[in-house]
């Protein structure tokens, strides 16, 4: 069995050998590789030996027609794809009981489709309820009757959990989700940041302590950690983020999967890396380019494959039904 340092030791990016890893970015040359399809509505599926494959996406906000399209694209291009989960990295919508209503009823309405468990992450727009009222935007008169606890409520009826954080395995791969459990209701100092309480943080080390195997640990939080992405200039949104960074850090082998940011998938937006590997997964419904536009008629989201030696991380724009130029991530290592 590998090590944890060899499994570090061993990170490679695609045809770059051997990575004298940096804190911040990756070296461009690290990540690359350019990847057009000379066909639109390009069909694809899981490769046959691969030993899991999983999507992520990020920032549905399901409360529009065009949040609506980009959401169920996600369905018609992962049909027959063989995928074994799909992950959603918080906001959802913006936490109304409507909202939820509305994911639901598509979720029904492509059931068929469906066919690999899906895990949500909590995300800074399912406390958003708390702005509404009556169903309309109403910041003056907020909380609106709402708190923290109606709408955690809220989103772990959506995600079937009892709290806000847990884990689970898949194909004897560990997924760990982390997650906000309060907003500024609790206290307005705390923004649209992630508060991760002593007692969530102490269960996410001690599940990272049970680990089977040095294999990678796919963990899932909404917010990014402060200065680990963008080049280190991306302030990040996590209220307690030096003690679950000190967690991250111990454990080379964690691929974090945050959302938030909007960021369009290209080769500065999509890894991260200090003493782990932090990606982007952009925003489903509303990606920016990198002058904070929004780009229209774009449903970003990545596929992950894992391999025996390797894993592979892919950009893939679901409504286009393509993979996204420049944005392949190979990860050699000898521990999966």
């Amino acid at each position: 069995m590998a090590t944890r340092r060899a499994f570090l030791r061993c990170l490679v990016g695609l045809g770059a050998g051997l990575l004298p890893w940096q804190n911040g970015i990756l070296p461009k040359t690290a990540i690359l590789s350019s990847t057009s399809t000379t066909n639109q509505e390009q069909q694809w599926t899981k490769n046959s030996e691969a030993k899991l494959c999983f999507v992520v996406v990020s920032d549905i906000h399901i409360a529009s027609v065009d949040a609506i399209r980009n959401f169920t694209a996600t369905f018609d291009d992962n049909k027959n794809s063989k995928l074994d989960a799909m992950v959603v990295v918080g906001d959802l919508g913006d936490g109304r009981s409507r909202d939820y209503c509305t994911l639901n009823n598509e979720l029904a309405e492509h059931k068929g489709d469906i066919d690999y468990p899906i895990y949500w992450a909590i995300g800074n727009h399912e406390f958003y309820g708390a702005f509404y009222k009556y169903g309309l935007w109403s910041p003056e008169t907020f909380p609106n009757r709402e708190s923290d606890a109606i709408a955690i409520d809220r989103f772990l009826k959506q995600a079937n959990r009892d709290k806000v954080y847990g884990d689970t395995w898949v194909n004897d791969y560990h997924f760990i989700l982390l997650g906000s459990e309060k907003s500024c209701m609790s206290d307005m100092s705390y923004t649209d940041a992630a508060y991760l309480s002593d007692t969530q943080l102490d269960w996410f080390q001690k599940a990272l302590n049970n680990n089977r195997s040095s294999r990678p640990i796919f963990v899932f939080l909404h917010q990014p950690i402060p200065y680990t992405t963008l080049g280190g200039l991306q302030q990040g949104s996590v209220i307690q983020w030096q003690k679950l960074n000190a967690i991250l850090s111990l454990h080379p082998e964690i691929i974090l999967f945050n959302g938030h940011t909007h960021y369009q998938l290209d080769y500065k937006n999509m890894v991260s890396r200090t003493s782990f590997t932090i990606v982007n997964s952009s925003s489903l419904a509303n990606p920016l380019d990198r002058n904070e536009k929004p780009i229209m008629n774009s449903a970003p989201g990545v596929v992950v494959e894992v391999y025996n030696e390797k894993v592979v991380i892919r950009g893939r724009d679901f409504l286009k039904r393509d993979w996204i130029s420049r944005t392949v991530v190979t990860f050699g290592t000898t521990c999966c």
